[in-house]
């Protein structure tokens, strides 16, 4: 049975319209065309869809019964090829992406602002996620993309990077802290400090950087959420050791990031993608968007 999405359409103008010329019309087709299109569908389904006199045109109850049927699947048809569309549209669409948690806090709210003012039509569905779970969304087919840190080897994804920061050590203004240009690992060691546990991504640089100088860091307070080791600095606890990117001005306008040396340490903020794989235009005018509020 060959039934193809002309035969479809014919048939459900035929129906709607009660008429070959109207659906003609409808379809841009002569009324000849239309007819023969309505008979290779009966044809097919070796069964009468119109009992037609020179005046009217009827259903048969086999019409009635197939009508339905014939509509979702022209529906959805539509929907699919909207959808199509939407993905070569950069002014609607959906656009569908993990970041860690710091990256959800610190930088999202402004790069959603200025997304959300450009693209209005576009949908956003952000999931904030713990760091080894950026690469295993977007596998899962669950987003689209993801920005975060990761080091994982993968020839399954595809990395480039967003921004490329220095450690440093953030604290409240205090009229002299906010004047360092730098500050050493050694320079640390008087202070009260708060980080990361080790075996977290920047653990796990700092601790490899400092190795090969011969030094280690041990931090006062320990926390596994970037967010709670800023707002513990802005309270006073301590010295944060955190990529400076990671304090957003609105929500901790009284710390500081001054550069950490000796030696310097570098972390990479990437946008993860599935390799081989494009993003939707959508997307694509996201990420557009992040890079221009990150470099400003």
């Amino acid at each position: 049975m060959n039934v193809n999405l002309r035969q479809l359409e014919a048939f459900a103008a035929a129906y709607r319209f009660g008429s070959l010329t109207r659906a003609a019309r409808e379809l841009r087709l002569t009324q000849s065309a239309v007819s023969l299109l309505v008979k290779q569908l009966e044809d097919a389904w070796q069964t009468r869809l119109f009992d037609r006199t020179t005046r009217s045109l009827t259903p048969t109850l086999a019409a009635g019964e197939a009508i339905a049927a014939v509509e979702r699947i022209l529906g959805e048809l539509k929907g699919i090829e909207n959808l199509m569309r939407g993905l070569d549209d950069k002014s609607a669409g959906r656009v569908s992406f993990a970041a860690t948690a710091g990256v959800a806090s610190a930088l999202m709210p402004r790069i959603l602002k200025a997304f959300r003012r450009d693209y209005p039509n576009i949908k956003i569905q952000m999931v904030d996620v713990a760091a080894d779970q950026l690469i295993s969304k977007i596998l899962a087919g669950e987003v689209e993309f993801s920005i975060g840190t990761v080091d994982d080897d993968n020839p399954d994804i595809a990395l480039e990077t967003l921004i490329r920061d220095r450690l440093s050590a953030i604290a409240p203004r205090d009229g002299s802290f906010e004047r360092r240009s730098s500050i050493t690992w050694d320079d640390l060691a008087g202070l009260d400090t708060i980080s990361v546990p080790p075996g977290s991504s920047i653990r796990r640089l700092i601790d490899a950087a400092l190795a090969a100088e011969g030094k280690s860091f041990t931090a006062t307070h320990e926390t596994s959420l970037l967010a709670t080791a800023l707002a513990m600095s802005a309270h006073g606890f301590g010295v944060s050791v955190l990529p400076s990117y990671l304090v957003p001005l609105m929500q901790f306008p009284d710390l500081v990031a001054v550069p950490l040396e000796e030696p310097v340490v570098y972390r990479q903020l990437s946008l993860i993608t599935r390799s081989g794989r494009s993003l939707s235009a959508a997307a694509k005018s996201f990420v557009a968007t992040a890079k221009a509020v990150m470099a400003g």
